[in-house]
């Protein structure tokens, strides 16, 4: 943890906090309690405003609250690497229960951000190859993000920050394991504007902040092209014959007969 964050208990709840946000984890504790949120599996997460800037507070159920200690420390982790993450508040758990308290990251979700670029092609480009190389520059300090899907990344003015890093993990042997598939995470959406020759860009700006070979780079791109696929089709219910007939292009086409 960075030095800002000191140990923090009250109502059985125990964990960190910065002091200096200034926030009042007691009304924080009250609007979890009050607030409906948006739910996922694991989680409820809902916007709270305060004197310091909006929040974002997380609630994690029972087994699941080891997952807030967890985002704490990936969150400072990828920060002192030199990566994006959002400010940590404070971070806590009860009874196998877990509290995450965000400061509001702001910008624009990696989605609407490229859609806002599409007027100018060299800029999306441009935006295209800085998401290969900082998902390179994640792989290259040793970092595995649980679930790089493009609600997850956001950019404040030219910085990619990842968001939801409780399933972020840091293992440089989990990066040569399973990296590749946060390219899949990334790479199973159909974007308006983006095309196969902007995917294979990402692809190239990956590569290359991983210093991969040319050989490297063509069999990873073939083995993203099948896994992309895949998920693809299983996700969206896709009949895999009915893909593997129209081919990777139609089946990733914004608009195109796939496109829901």
């Amino acid at each position: 943890m960075r030095r800002s964050h000191v140990p923090w208990r009250a109502e059985g709840w125990s964990g960190w906090i910065d002091p200096a946000a200034g926030v009042d984890l007691a009304a924080c504790l009250a609007a979890a309690a009050d607030t409906p949120g948006r739910a996922s599996r694991h989680a409820r997460t809902f916007r709270l405003a305060a004197a310091g800037g909006a929040l974002f507070v997380k609630t994690y159920r029972a087994p699941g609250g080891w997952r807030a200690v967890r985002a704490f420390r990936m969150s400072e982790a990828l920060l002192a690497a030199g990566l994006g993450a959002p400010a940590v508040v404070a971070a806590a758990h009860r009874a196998r229960a877990g509290l995450l308290v965000t400061r509001d990251a702001g910008g624009e979700d990696l989605a609407a951000a490229i859609a806002g670029r599409l007027a100018v092609p060299r800029v999306k480009r441009a935006l295209l190859r800085a998401i290969g190389a900082e998902v390179g520059r994640l792989h290259r300090a040793g970092f595995v993000h649980g679930d790089l899907v493009p609600p997850n990344v956001r950019l404040i003015g030219e910085r990619l920050v990842f968001l939801d890093n409780d399933r972020t993990r840091r293992s440089r042997v989990l990066v040569r394991l399973v990296g590749r598939r946060n390219l899949v995470q990334l790479g199973r959406f159909v974007m308006a504007g983006v095309t196969l020759t902007d995917r294979a860009r990402v692809l190239a700006a990956y590569a290359a902040e991983r210093r991969l070979s040319r050989r490297r780079r063509r069999r990873l791109g073939r083995w993203l092209i099948r896994k992309i696929a895949a998920r693809r089709c299983a996700i969206d219910r896709i009949p895999e014959a009915t893909a593997a007939r129209a081919g990777f292009r139609e089946l990733m086409r914004s608009g195109g007969p796939f496109d829901r």
